[in-house]
């Protein structure tokens, strides 16, 4: 930036304070050439100095009781809750409840598989009525009507 103006200069002055190190890189040698130029821009940066020392010396705050008690809290009030956002995801409540019924209904079907009896030579004929035929809707009607096999209806 070659252009530099007493407005921008002064504009540095406010947001950086009289400090030329803490300017940007790309302003601060225009800014210095203007201001080793300009006399009144000088005296502003000499008062913007007075005024920076005037803020150093003032003692450094102690935070006062409250301010300390509200900076513990922080960490309390800002704790993650995970179970809100899961929330969506799982409307079911406690993982525990719909993991109850899975396993009763997997207990029902292993006793309904160990009661239920060994099939039968009958049975396999009417397996072989659905397996053989050609019309797959006759071999239906075959087994609902107790034939056990295509010929029969006929």
């Amino acid at each position: 930036m070659t252009d530099m103006t007493t407005d921008r200069v002064r504009a540095l002055l406010a947001a950086y304070g009289a400090d030329t190190g803490r300017w940007p890189a790309a302003e601060r040698a225009a800014a210095e050439r203007l201001l080793a130029k300009d006399q009144a821009l000088a005296a502003e940066l000499a008062e913007a100095r007075a005024f920076d020392n005037l803020l150093d010396e003032l003692p450094a705050p102690a935070p006062s009781r409250a301010l300390r008690v509200a900076l513990k809290d922080i960490p309390d009030r800002a704790r993650f809750d995970w179970s809100a956002p899961l929330a969506w995801l799982w409307p079911f409540g406690a993982p525990w409840r719909p993991a109850a019924g899975l396993v009763a209904a997997a207990v029902l079907g292993i006793v309904v598989g160990i009661a239920t009896p060994e099939p039968t030579t009958a049975d396999s004929a009417v397996a072989t009525a659905f397996t053989y035929d050609d019309d797959p809707i006759a071999s239906v009607a075959a087994v609902a009507s107790g034939a056990g096999s295509l010929e029969t209806l006929r």
